[in-house]
């Protein structure tokens, strides 16, 4: 497979841009790409960016921490809303499927591989403000080492570790597939609504979007567009062509 571990810095903090909605709007200084194929770190800056697009749509898997509720949708205020369809493998959303809460990159790497970040998103502000393109690509791609070690240690162990109230605690990581995903993939392609049971409720659906992890739908239910997570549909099958897929203000199920 074609797998890439990616981050991305911003020009802009949130208090800049007016809020935590409006991500599209904080701008990319950088993004830090680790290559599985060529077993290699490159950074892109703007100029770099067409040549980032084609990486990307050529990628088979891209990996990552946070991506996406934070770098694919800043990202897509840059190149475009097709980056929320990348096939995503997002760390954070397996920790969440195991403990029910986030958790920082840096708390878990210093508990998983005694290594610690070696800055904060502000020391990128800074950098970018003062155009020290050198500082910034080591932040970015540091951060981009460290996902890629937690992601292989996961996949070796089966697990991560965190620690809570001075104790060493365990991250239950299992990658493995959904047995619907084929379903909504082929929903997502072909305008086909979908039935399915999702949290213990049945609903139908019209898919505009998956990308392996999350699906973001038109709700027959709810009556507008939503967003759900693959790991807790129970049940799901085609059954027929779609009635409303319109652009509409995506929330959350």
């Amino acid at each position: 497979m074609n797998q890439l571990v990616l981050d991305l810095e911003t020009k802009h903090s949130f208090d800049e841009v007016g809020g935590r909605h409006l991500r599209a709007e904080l701008g990319v200084s950088i993004v830090g790409v680790y290559h599985y194929k060529n077993e290699c770190f490159n950074g892109y800056r703007e100029n770099d960016f067409a040549r980032l697009e084609a990486e990307l749509r050529a990628a088979d898997l891209i990996i990552g921490f946070n991506l996406v509720a934070f770098d694919w949708p800043v990202l897509a205020g840059t190149l475009g809303e097709w980056v929320l369809d990348l096939p995503t493998r997002d760390l954070m959303i397996e920790v969440q499927k195991s403990l029910g809460h986030r958790l920082s990159l840096d708390a878990i790497a210093q508990e998983t591989l005694g290594s610690s970040k070696i800055g904060s998103g502000l020391d990128a502000l800074e950098y970018y403000r003062q155009q020290n393109w050198g500082e910034l690509e080591r932040y970015c791609l540091e951060d981009v080492r460290l996902t890629r070690d937690l992601y292989e240690y996961a996949l070796k162990h089966g697990q991560l570790l965190y620690q809570k109230k001075g104790k060493q605690e365990v991250i239950n990581i299992d990658f493995s597939s959904s047995k619907f995903e084929n379903v909504f993939h082929r929903a997502a392609q072909g305008s086909i609504s979908v039935w399915m049971v999702y949290n213990g409720r049945e609903r139908t659906v019209d898919v505009r979007r998956f990308n392996g992890t999350h699906i973001r739908a038109y709700c027959h239910v709810r009556q507008k567009v939503l967003t759900f997570r693959i790991d807790r549909v129970e049940d799901a099958k085609p059954v027929g062509s779609s009635s409303h897929l319109f652009a509409g203000s995506d929330m959350s199920a």
